[in-house]
């Protein structure tokens, strides 16, 4: 199809000096205008590269067996001085939470003489169950 100058000008087409035509358009009244929209925001990166390695965490997994069993909050605080020991005598670096995880657990037995407490020291990163490369694997009773 050969649109024309005339047939342009016609349906509202205006001639630009540059020689190319443009349509004005008005919105109608009681139309919305468009929201802006946010600018396109940057992917996330793997927060591991370039960064220096990470420490090698370790898990200490307490697991206390007793003919009964404490409240959690109860126990935990209890086992404060074992944890203090196991960093005196340098079977862990230090008990803040970038080199260790603590897990408490607790199992019910029938019996006094089946009643001990286990300490289990693995290393991690992020996940203890990687391999089977315990440190130290103690039982006190």
């Amino acid at each position: 199809m050969n649109l024309t100058h005339d047939y342009l000008i016609k349906i509202g087409y205006q001639c630009n000096p540059d020689g190319t035509y443009t349509k004005s358009v008005s919105i109608p009244s009681g139309l919305p205008h468009a929201k802006p929209q946010p600018a396109p925001r940057q992917t996330l990166v793997n927060p591991c590269q370039g960064e220096a390695p990470r420490k090698n965490r370790v898990t200490l997994i307490i697991t206390r067996s007793a003919c009964s069993l404490l409240d959690a909050d109860n126990y935990a605080g209890g086992c404060k001085p074992l944890i203090d020991q196991l960093r005196y005598a340098k079977l862990i670096a230090d008990d803040d939470p970038e080199t260790v995880e603590i897990l408490f657990r607790q199992v019910k037995v029938k019996t006094k003489a089946e009643e001990m407490t286990q300490v289990d020291i693995t290393r991690s990163c992020g996940d203890f169950k990687r391999g089977n490369d315990d440190l130290v694997k103690t039982c006190f009773d």
